[in-house]
């Protein structure tokens, strides 16, 4: 096989896949992603999330914790 027809080694490794996931944070705190790609684009963030946490690259997300009750007296 020549150089010209050689393929290149396609690698994906999870620190492509946390970086895609920044890029899509930052992009859509800047506005950047249209009202029509926000659905598919929150799906993709929402898999890449959950792939990164499986694989221990992101902590997973804390709900926030709800309020504590009044106590009566």
């Amino acid at each position: 096989m020549t150089a010209a027809t050689e393929q290149p080694e396609l690698n994906l490794t999870i620190n492509d896949i946390g970086v895609m996931y920044s890029i899509i944070q930052a992009t859509a705190q800047r506005g950047a992603i249209r009202a029509e790609e926000m659905s598919i684009t929150g799906a993709l963030h929402d898999k890449l999330r959950k792939f990164l946490e499986a694989n221990g690259a992101l902590q997973p997300a804390v709900p926030p914790a709800a309020p504590a009750d009044k106590v009566e007296q």
